[in-house]
């Protein structure tokens, strides 16, 4: 083969692998073309597969009303929001990531983008009945979308790599704990002391996947301790002193103590 067809063979492959290269990465950073529907409100911009679900303006609001509430929003523009209500795109755009099936929520915070599975979030709250009330657990759209903000949020806060280096308790016990702050503050019948009663009532715990979520509701209600009993900030958590060990025999000692 001369140097000129081994040339213009290797051009052909170049081209073809920045055309492949640019397909996968416009899923990420321009998939618009999957989401043809949308909806501006409250200061996100949603994108949906199909029809935006009925009364998201409403999810919207509630949400603006969770961010508001978070120490470390600042009017930043939020994320935005993809609404998969085809779980085979959700599932789709997750292995293209690397994420296998995920979770409720796929964010990809260098562009600023979160893509969402109305199905599973529609599951949860399906699964636990809407419990405990003002947790990740209820299945709240608006809760959804809040609790990736915060985790967004603390990205810029502290940037992406400390933020990877955060312990996963810390990280998802402060973006629900987060997320549900203004809510709680609202609910005048709102009991710390009644919430680690569910966590320690096993059970509450006995449905499908029941471990897994009791995880993430003591991470929530550690986080809780921290900050609404102990006054620690957003800096303060990220103090390596901070421990999950210690902060739980914390928590059961101030329960133990006013429960008596």
């Amino acid at each position: 083969m001369t140097l000129p067809r081994l040339a213009k063979g290797a051009l052909w492959v170049t081209a073809i692998v920045v055309v492949i290269v640019g397909l996968y990465l416009s899923v990420f950073f321009l998939p618009y073309p999957l989401f043809p529907h949308h909806l501006e409100q409250a200061g996100f911009s949603v994108y949906s597969d199909r029809e935006v679900p009925e009364d998201f303006e409403l999810v919207l609001e509630d949400a603006r009303f969770r961010l508001e509430g978070m120490e470390l929003y600042r009017g930043a523009a939020p994320l935005r929001i993809f609404v998969c209500r085809s779980q085979g795109l959700f599932v789709f755009i997750n292995k293209l990531a690397g994420k296998g099936r995920g979770g409720q929520a796929l964010v990809i915070s260098v562009a600023g983008n979160a893509f969402f599975s109305d199905q599973i979030i529609e599951a949860v709250g399906w699964r636990n009945s809407g419990k405990p009330a003002h947790s990740r657990l209820a299945g709240s759209w608006s809760a959804a979308i809040a609790h990736e903000v915060a985790h967004d949020l603390v990205y810029s806060e502290v940037g992406y790599r400390k933020a990877r280096e955060i312990p996963v308790w810390i990280s998802e016990g402060y973006a629900d704990y987060s997320t549900n702050l203004a809510p709680i503050l609202a609910d005048p019948e709102y009991d710390l002391r009644s919430r680690i009663r569910i966590l320690r009532d096993d059970t509450f715990w006995r449905h499908p996947a029941g471990m897994i979520d009791r995880s993430h509701f003591r991470w929530h209600l550690l986080v809780e301790f921290l900050c609404s009993v102990k006054g620690l900030g957003f800096a303060d958590l990220m103090d390596t002193a901070v421990t999950k060990e210690g902060t739980q025999a914390d928590m059961m000692a101030w329960y133990s103590t006013e429960t008596q």
